[in-house]
């Protein structure tokens, strides 16, 4: 399957006229890899997962204009007062994420947007040592657990597009801008006080400015801690990690805390799904034996 996908993704993206050199280099660094022998193949079959959640990820600036739901600006936001709304002098409610844009800290700029530069990173190389390092027999799932976690938030992001809190402190409650530009909103902190254009540039390459429910930062974070306990490994990291992002996500103005919550809920989902199973997912590249992955 990973072989097949590796060789269609850029025929796909040729054939619609999007094809860029960075497509040719993650299909080849793919194609390499699948292809090799040993513990090389073994650890790029561990990694399809997440393989596939690029190729998705990036798939979606191709069709976001014609599959997603109506855009949803000002409803967030109003659930979001109603749950989580905090008082102001005047008598108004304000989002948490409003009040911390009034209460930001360099030292907190940085933290967090630490914590948003290696979420990914840092689940990933979780998911390796359990499954490497401490021979977890089941470690597969926590990277296919993660795949159905992106597969799931991308679904409800199309089904239930929504505005995040950065877009309506630009662009206001009216009708969604539909040629409003990503942003790195409070992340762009963090480049200032690093001198650097990490999240610029990171940002400026998202697909869906429209994407805030569920918070998949929020919800992939949690789903290491899940599985930190678990596998009784990883247990402060990942609780320390989750605590920080949730705050980040908040602190950087690009969620409500009911987007983590979302995220949350779908990471509980999936754990509990493969919890439930009690044996490896369904038959995929990633699935076989490491005798059979030739390792």
């Amino acid at each position: 399957m990973a072989t097949a996908a590796v060789a269609v993704y850029p025929a796909v993206l040729a054939a619609a006229g999007a094809l860029q050199a960075e497509h040719l280099v993650f299909a080849g660094t793919g194609a390499a890899a699948m292809w090799a022998r040993g513990k090389v193949r073994t650890a790029a079959r561990f990694f399809v997962p997440f393989v596939l959640i690029l190729a998705v990820y990036d798939a979606q600036r191709h069709v976001i204009d014609d599959w997603r739901g109506r855009i949803r600006v000002a409803e967030p936001l109003a659930w979001e007062l109603v749950w989580f709304g905090i008082g102001t002098a005047d008598g108004r409610l304000e989002t948490p994420a409003a009040w911390w844009q009034r209460h930001t800290h360099p030292v907190l700029d940085v933290i967090c947007g630490a914590a948003y530069l290696g979420f990914v990173p840092a689940y990933l190389a979780a998911a390796a040592w359990w499954r490497f390092g401490r021979r977890e027999p089941r470690a597969r799932e926590a990277m296919w657990t993660l795949l159905a976690l992106y597969l799931a938030g991308y679904a409800l992001q199309f089904a239930y597009p929504a505005a995040p809190p950065w877009y309506t402190d630009r662009y206001g409650l009216g009708p969604a801008v539909l040629a409003a530009p990503p942003e790195a909103a409070g992340a762009a902190r963090f480049d200032a006080a690093l001198g650097v254009k990490v999240f610029a540039g990171y940002y400026g390459k998202s697909t869906n400015v429209f994407g805030a429910i569920p918070s998949l930062h929020v919800g992939t974070t949690f789903l290491g801690l899940l599985f930190a306990w678990r596998y009784r490994s990883l247990r402060a990291v990942f609780a320390g990690l989750w605590a920080v992002t949730a705050f980040a996500s908040v602190y950087l103005n690009h969620h409500y805390v009911i987007d983590g919550l979302a995220g949350m809920a779908l990471a509980a989902a999936g754990f509990g799904a493969a919890a439930a199973l009690g044996r490896r997912p369904p038959a995929g590249p990633g699935l076989t034996s490491d005798r059979a992955a030739g390792g």
